[in-house]
């Protein structure tokens, strides 16, 4: 486990998450952007996306306890290259058997593709490809998970081709989940379940302008009537950890809000549509 580890670049900790902040002055302020954004949509569906799964850790496990503490439901993206029978096993222990956890495919390798502009693993630059990269990802994790693994997409870094937007069809996946306006656009068959808030990865660099841009985003995204929050505990230290519990506790109170996973998100626009 530690040689995988030490061949997988371990991201930093955004700078909001390096400040000591006062949590009572923190939860006022998530609460009043959590509030407005509710009054403005009056029904809400919030899903939580945690990426780059695979390897059992402290920060997984403290992820995984601060979820069920909630009883939140959290959508789970399984690298299926950093997976084996042994780390699913031990993620398992970590988490329990529980409906709230939805386990899916993100990417299959994890690796850039791609040798100019942004980062992808299932890019232009693959072609055709895409297609047997796509199914090998799914047979490896069908055959560690079973039955627990649902037809979802993550791809790394937010990114696809029209390619792989075709081949997830072809191969019956039920709905892809990228950022927000992700272009190209999929169809109607493939509904993109899409992320509007980044908790983790942020590029700001004053904390400050940091946590106006996120409660910003919280706002606007529930606004919306579906908040999509990503999640990526290798970035997360105390505090971060600290921020998230005290979100699901005010999101938990808020009437008007459910959260769920990809499945009910699908099932609920299945029954609108």
């Amino acid at each position: 486990m530690k040689n995988l580890q030490q061949r997988i670049i371990m991201p930093k900790v955004s700078n909001i998450y390096r400040k000591k902040w006062d949590l009572d002055q923190l939860e006022e302020r998530f609460r009043r952007a959590v509030n407005r954004g509710c009054k403005r949509s009056g029904q809400v569906f919030v899903f939580f996306r945690a990426d780059d799964i695979a390897i059992p850790s402290v920060g997984f496990t403290r992820l995984a306890e601060i979820f069920n503490r909630h009883q939140a439901p959290l959508c789970l993206a399984l690298v299926p290259s950093w997976l084996n029978q042994s780390r699913f096993a031990q993620l398992l222990e970590i988490t329990g058997e529980s409906e709230r956890w939805c386990w899916h495919q993100h990417g299959r390798r994890h690796r850039n593709f791609e040798p100019t502009g942004k980062k992808q693993e299932f890019g232009p630059e693959r072609g055709v490809a895409v297609g047997q990269q796509l199914e090998l990802g799914w047979q490896r994790l069908e055959a560690i998970l079973g039955q627990r693994l649902e037809p979802f997409f993550t791809p790394p870094w937010n990114r696809c081709s029209q390619q792989t937007l075709d081949a997830l069809e072809e191969q019956r996946f039920s709905a892809i989940s990228r950022s927000r306006g992700a272009q190209p656009q999929s169809s109607a068959c493939l509904p993109d379940l899409a992320i509007n808030v980044d908790l983790h990865t942020r590029k700001e660099e004053d904390p400050e302008a940091s946590l106006s841009k996120l409660l910003e985003e919280l706002e606007e995204s529930l606004a919306t009537g579906c908040a999509g929050i990503m999640i990526h505990h290798r970035c997360m230290n105390g505090s971060a950890f600290a921020i998230l519990d005290l979100l699901l506790a005010i999101l938990q109170e808020e009437r008007g809000l459910k959260m769920g996973t990809f499945r009910e998100l699908v099932e609920q626009e299945n029954k609108i549509s």
